[in-house]
């Protein structure tokens, strides 16, 4: 973790001694809205207001969060990219309306990619498989025996497009289960149901699950990620599970509209990048399940991501709003 944080500050620094302030140079000169498509509480607003506190301490302006949740995502993601790309509207987004919508959406007509100026992968968002105390499986091994032995038996939960949703469908297609999806609007949903044994399982974001999982309430069998989570550190990889071609992840990613000043994006990314690097911001994010990202370079992570998932959602035929 130190080395990561070491990293960060050091991309800051080196983002800051090239930058020229031409435009940026009285920047911000009032507040600055930063859109999230999801309501108060989650994982990527988690993640926006804590690194909204600290752009507002450096740069002297306040950096205010809007959520703009709706329509998978869509709503606030496509907001944020008709916004006057003058510095004054930021986007932090979440894996399912950046990179996975547009490609399973005929209306979700936006790239993040190609119509947002990147800042910075603002954290990596852990999402632990929890079953219900009903299943008698302890850990992911058992569980795909248990499925086997029944197919059809069992329900996972996710709304379409978001990583939960394909992460059990891919779950499904490379080990040959038959579990059924159930739509779900969101996570704290998703791991109550599970709670009460009304859904067997759910892919959720560690933060959301992590009080039920320290209650006892649910099982954790394995966690997304190359390595354990902090805030989980008793619970598998998906490859230590036995389970290594589950390659799908979840993150946040810190956007500007196309066309902002290209010293506002440098002076953005800097304090950004100082901020994730900040010793109280790690704590909190850690607190919530969120880790640091070591790759910064947006458009190749976004790249990266848009290509995983396609190929996810191609292999399983997932469509929606056709």
């Amino acid at each position: 973790m130190q080395r990561v944080v070491q990293w960060l500050y050091g991309l800051a620094l080196a983002a800051t001694l090239v930058s020229t302030p031409a435009a940026a140079e009285h920047y911000p000169e009032r507040s600055v809205e930063i859109v999230v498509s999801y309501g108060a509480g989650g994982s990527t607003d988690f993640v926006a207001r804590a690194v909204a506190q600290k752009l507002s301490e450096a740069l002297g302006q306040s950096f205010v969060i809007i959520n703009r949740p709706g329509a998978s995502g869509t709503i606030g993601i496509m907001n944020a990219m008709r916004a006057k790309p003058d510095g004054y509207t930021l986007y932090v987004g979440y894996t399912s309306e950046t990179v996975v919508l547009p490609q399973i959406s005929k209306t979700a007509a936006y790239s993040a990619i190609d119509d947002f100026e990147p800042i910075a992968v603002t954290g990596l968002v852990p999402v632990v498989l929890m079953v219900s105390k009903n299943i008698q499986a302890n850990t992911l091994q058992e569980l795909i025996a248990e499925v086997r032995a029944n197919p059809g038996k069992y329900t996972y939960g996710g709304s379409v497009g978001s990583p939960p949703h394909i992460m059990g469908a891919w779950m499904n297609k490379i080990r040959g289960l038959n579990v059924t999806h159930v739509p779900y609007r969101g996570g704290a949903q998703g791991v109550n149901d599970v709670i009460g044994g009304h859904l067997d399982m759910f892919y959720g974001g560690v933060a959301v699950g992590k009080a039920a999982i320290a209650s006892g309430y649910v099982k954790p069998l394995a966690v997304t990620g190359d390595k354990r989570s902090a805030a989980l550190p008793d619970v598998p990889t998906f490859k230590e599970a036995g389970v290594p071609e589950f390659d799908l992840a979840s993150w946040t990613v810190m956007l500007a509209p196309k066309g902002t000043p290209a010293e506002i994006v440098a002076l953005l990314r800097t304090e950004v990048l100082k901020a994730l690097a900040d010793s109280k911001v790690r704590e909190a994010l850690a607190a919530q399940g969120v880790e640091p990202s070591e790759n910064q370079d947006v458009k190749a992570f976004l790249t990266h991501e848009r290509d995983v998932f396609g190929r996810a959602v191609h292999e399983l035929g997932i469509t929606m709003g056709q």
